[in-house]
């Protein structure tokens, strides 16, 4: 397939727009190693990614309706779970898939992957900040035509609290020490998303109201791409605004393992990003895709707004009177986060307060700066302790978004375009 063989997306910035120089090549090589703007290539080939899914996982999709379902899911779960040989003549797709994933890619150093885990749990309250007020907030205006597949799923303006608590428990999956290994929970966690990912693909690309010409593939390999991004140097750039020192080896340490979470995830090698700055040029590439105008910004900003007001809190040093007031210092505090990155127009298209300051990562960051460094600097014992205790803190804030649910992954209900019947 090639750029003339498949119409150019709607959502898509011309190229006259999209391949402006508005940034000095001298800093964009300094940051990103290359000019910031695609080239006509690389413009073509992120039109092309707009068309395509997972092939690998599409398949296996694609087997299970004709098979059936349940049935189908049960029996991929259990290769997932146990190993392809833990079934009686298992099917080709199935095979066909863990063949694949079963196999370290080349480039894959353990070592390396286990280091970034060690430097990512160093930031691990800040993480999710970023995730939540950067990554999901910034992506309703900035990335937004996500937001056709995210409505259409329910995703995040319908019980905002379970959606943020399953997206955090499968980022703590993936961040824990050996969370990556083949059987650990990172692993499966990522697989199950992936397949999630795929079955959204099958019902809403068949759905007639679904306008690939304007928005190509729910969830294509560019949207694949940008989200996988999102949480690799996206969210270290933003951890170091929230004072989380993260130093040269750190950052790579942490793109080696998200570059693994992605090809795991069902993106191209080719869409991988290999350094923290090839990762954001590659992120700017993406948000080049979103050049249609949407009317559920709003919707979407609002929900996410007003989750801190409906989230169970559990227990609390603050009396119980004061419980209203905790709740609308939560939400003031995710506000304040969002203001960093959101300007007067993104915050109007979200229905946000317009005049909303930074002074949450202003207050907070030096005292997180000198608190990591700290820790580092005793090492050993020390460290080790309290990259676990930020582990066990972030675990603890996720009970709160689940309330007196279970902690899980998703588990799509009867409305969901994931729920089997």
């Amino acid at each position: 397939m090639t750029g003339h063989t498949i119409p150019t997306a709607a959502r898509m910035l011309p190229w006259q727009k999209a391949g402006k120089r508005w940034l000095p090549d001298m800093i964009s090589k300094w940051i990103f190693g290359r000019p910031l703007p695609p080239s006509r290539a690389e413009w073509e080939q992120l039109n092309i990614g707009l068309f395509q899914g997972d092939p690998a996982m599409d398949a296996v999709v694609q087997w299970m309706f004709a098979y059936g379902p349940r049935e189908a899911k049960a029996l991929f779960e259990q290769a997932l779970e146990n190993g392809v040989d833990s079934l009686d003549n298992p099917p080709q797709a199935i095979r066909d898939f863990f063949t694949v994933v079963d196999r370290d890619p080349e480039w894959l150093d353990r070592a390396l992957l286990e280091r970034g885990v060690s430097a990512r749990q160093l930031g691990s309250d800040a993480a999710f900040y970023v995730l939540r007020d950067f990554a999901l907030m910034g992506g309703y205006v900035y990335f937004n035509s996500m937001n056709q597949t995210l409505s259409r799923s329910g995703s995040l303006h319908k019980d905002v609290s379970l959606r943020l608590a399953e997206t955090g428990t499968w980022l703590l999956d993936v961040t824990s020490k050996g969370g990556m290994k083949r059987y650990a929970p990172g692993f499966a966690s990522t697989i199950k998303v992936r397949m999630i990912h795929a079955l959204i693909r099958h019902h809403l690309g068949n759905q007639p109201q679904w306008d690939t010409r304007t928005w190509g593939l729910p969830i294509n390999q560019v949207d694949m791409q940008a989200t996988y991004l999102a949480f690799g140097p996206a969210s270290l750039s933003g951890c170091r605004l929230f004072g989380v020192p993260f130093r040269r080896q750190d950052s790579r340490a942490i793109m080696h393992l998200w570059r693994y979470i992605g090809w795991l995830m069902g993106v191209d090698e080719s869409r991988l990003a290999t350094t923290e700055g090839d990762g954001l040029r590659k992120l700017y590439h993406t948000f080049l895709t979103h050049g249609l105008p949407d009317d559920k910004i709003r919707q979407m900003g609002q929900a996410l707004a007003e989750e801190p007001l409906k989230r169970h809190l559990g227990p609390s040093r603050w009396p119980g009177f004061a419980e209203p007031l905790r709740r609308r210092y939560l939400r003031a505090v995710h506000l304040s986060n969002a203001s960093m990155i959101l300007g007067f127009r993104q915050r109007r298209q979200l229905g946000l307060p317009l005049f909303t300051l930074p002074w949450f990562p202003l207050i907070t960051a030096p005292f997180r700066f000198l608190n990591i460094l700290y820790h580092r600097i005793r090492g050993g014992r020390t460290l080790a302790m309290f990259r676990q205790q930020q582990q066990q803190r972030q675990q603890a804030e996720l009970q709160q978004y689940f309330g007196e649910r279970q902690q899980s992954l998703l588990q799509p209900d009867k409305e969901h375009p994931a729920h089997l019947k």
